[in-house]
C-alpha cells in the first residue's frame, strides 16, 4: 500500500474539514401541485451558519401558503417576538443557536465579571470530562476555542462595542463554530453519563449507545432529550432561561412555549423556534418603560418671618405650649402662670427668630401707608445647625422658636389649646363653669369682630 506525502495528507484534511453534506430539513412545504423545495428550505441549507438579525416576518411569509395553522402561528409569531436569527440547517442548528444564545446573552449583560465568573465555569466542567475517560489532549482544542470567545466578549464590553457582530463573524468560522459545538456536545454527553437516572427512562436505547450515536457524533440534529442534557449540564449554571417555542398543529393560534428551566427570575433568556427538524432563534419585544422623572419637593428653610394681623385668630392658646417641639402638652406648665421677668437673650444660633411683638403688633386704629421695610440679610452660616438636645428653659418668659399664628394669640396668655373635646370643659377659661370665667362686654361703639 503506497504511503500518502505529507502534503497530501494536508489537502485531504483540508478537504475533510470543508465537506458539508447536502441535508434534507423536513420542513412543512408550501401547498401545491408541485412539490419542489421551498425559499424556506433553501435558505436554511445554503445560507450563512449564523444569520444577522432580521424581521420575523420573513418567516410569516415562508408560511403564507402553507398550512393555515402554521400560517396563523406565525403571523401572530411576527408581532410577539418581531426579530429572528436562522441557524444553517446542516445537522448542527440546534446546538448552534443554543451555543451562539448563550454567548449573545452573555455579551448583553455588559459585565466582564460574569463573564469571567462563566469562563472559570465552563472550564471546570472539563471535570466532567475526565470522569468519563475522555483524554484531556483531546478535547482540549475544543476547549480553546470556546475560551476564545469569551475572550472576544470580554473586550467588545470592555471597548463600548453595542452590537453582536463580532459574534456572528466568529460562528460563521466554520472552525470555530464546529470546535465550540463539538465542546457543548461533549459536555453534554459527560453530563448524561454521569447522570443516567434522569435521561434514562426517555431513552429507547441505552444511555451510552445514544450519546455515542445522537450526541457526540457531528452534525447529528439534538433531540428533546439532549437538548434538556444540554440545558441541565452547560447552561443551567449560568443562570440563564431556556425557553422553546413549538410551530406545530396544535390547538391555539400562538406557538407553544415550552420553558425548560426552573421558573424564576433570571437575568437573560435564550428562545429557540422550534420548526419541524430545525431551530432558529427567536427574540421578543421588550417591554418600554416611560419614566416620568422624578422630582425632590423641599421646603425652604428662611431667617426672617412676617408678622401676622392679631385680628386673624378667632381662638386662644397657651403660648408657651407652643414652645415645645412636637406640640406635646405640659398640663402643669400651661396651667401655672408665667413669671413677669425681661425677655433672656436667645442663645446663639444662625437662624433669626422673630419675637412675639414682631409676630403680633398692637392694634393700629388706622391702617398706616404701606412703608418698605429693608430685610436684614441672614448671618452667614459656616456649617448646619447644631441638634436640640433638650426643650427650651421654662424661665424665659416667651418662647424661643417660630410661633404657629394660626393657633395663638397674645390676650389670653394660660389657655390651653381650644380642641374639641376642650371646648366644652369646665377648665376651659371660656366655659360658663370655669371659676374664672369672664363674660365678653359688648359695646355698641365696638366693631364686631
Amino acid at each position: 500500500m503506497n504511503t500518502l506525502s505529507p502534503d497530501e495528507m494536508k489537502r485531504f484534511q483540508e478537504l475533510s474539514n470543508e465537506f458539508a453534506p447536502d441535508v434534507q430539513v423536513s420542513l412543512p412545504l408550501p401547498a401545491g401541485p408541485c412539490v419542489q423545495s421551498s425559499p424556506a428550505d433553501n435558505r436554511i441549507r445554503k445560507g450563512p451558519l449564523v444569520s444577522a438579525k432580521q424581521s420575523s416576518s420573513t418567516i410569516a411569509l415562508d408560511y403564507a401558503n402553507a398550512d393555515p395553522t402554521y400560517a396563523t402561528k406565525t403571523s401572530a409569531l411576527a408581532v410577539t417576538h418581531p426579530f429572528s436569527r436562522i441557524m444553517k440547517g446542516d445537522g448542527n442548528c440546534g446546538w448552534r443557536a443554543v451555543a451562539f444564545g448563550y454567548f449573545e446573552c452573555l455579551f448583553n449583560l455588559r459585565d466582564t465579571l460574569q463573564v469571567h465568573r462563566e469562563l472559570l465555569r465552563i472550564k471546570s466542567l472539563s471535570s466532567l470530562l475526565d470522569q468519563v475517560g475522555q483524554q484531556e489532549h483531546l478535547y482540549e482544542i475544543f476547549v480553546e476555542a470556546t475560551e476564545q470567545v469569551f475572550t472576544q466578549v470580554s473586550e467588545a464590553i470592555q471597548n463600548g462595542a453595542r452590537d453582536e457582530s463580532f459574534l456572528v463573524d466568529a460562528f460563521n468560522i466554520e472552525y470555530n463554530s464546529s470546535a465550540i459545538i463539538t465542546h457543548f456536545r461533549l459536555l453534554t454527553s459527560a453530563w448524561m453519563k454521569l447522570n443516567p437516572h434522569r435521561y434514562q427512562a426517555f431513552l429507547s436505547l441505552p444511555l451510552d449507545q445514544y450519546c455515542a450515536t445522537r450526541v457526540e457524533t457531528v452534525k447529528t440534529e439534538i433531540d428533546e432529550v439532549g437538548l434538556q442534557a444540554l440545558v441541565d449540564g452547560v447552561i443551567e449554571g449560568s443562570g440563564f432561561a431556556v425557553e422553546i417555542l413549538y410551530l406545530d398543529r396544535s390547538a391555539g393560534d400562538a406557538v407553544t412555549p415550552h420553558l425548560l428551566t426552573p421558573s424564576r427570575s433570571t437575568s437573560a433568556t435564550i428562545r429557540l423556534l422550534y420548526r419541524p427538524g430545525h431551530y432558529d432563534i427567536l427574540y421578543r419585544v421588550e417591554p418600554t418603560v416611560n419614566m416620568e422623572p422624578v422630582v425632590a419637593y423641599q421646603y425652604g428653610m428662611t431667617t426672617n418671618f412676617s408678622p401676622w394681623e392679631q385680628g386673624a385668630l378667632s381662638f386662644d392658646v397657651n403660648s408657651s405650649l407652643m414652645s415645645i417641639p412636637g406640640l406635646m402638652m405640659d398640663p402643669s406648665f400651661a396651667m401655672a402662670p408665667a413669671a413677669p421677668a425681661p425677655m433672656s437673650p436667645a442663645p446663639s444660633s444662625p437662624y433669626r427668630v422673630s419675637s412675639p411683638h414682631e409676630m403680633f403688633p398692637p392694634a393700629m386704629p388706622s391702617p398706616p401707608s404701606a412703608i418698605p421695610v429693608s430685610t436684614p440679610s441672614p448671618p452667614r452660616m459656616s456649617g448646619p445647625p447644631p441638634p436640640m438636645n433638650s426643650l427650651p428653659s421654662r424661665s424665659s418668659d416667651g418662647p424661643q422658636i417660630r410661633l404657629n399664628p394660626l393657633v395663638m394669640k397674645q390676650n389670653l396668655n394660660h389657655s390651653l389649646p381650644v380642641t374639641t373635646p376642650f371646648k366644652n370643659s369646665p377648665y376651659n377659661q371660656a366655659h360658663f363653669q370655669n371659676q374664672d370665667f369672664e363674660p365678653i362686654h359688648w359695646e355698641p361703639n365696638e366693631s364686631r369682630k
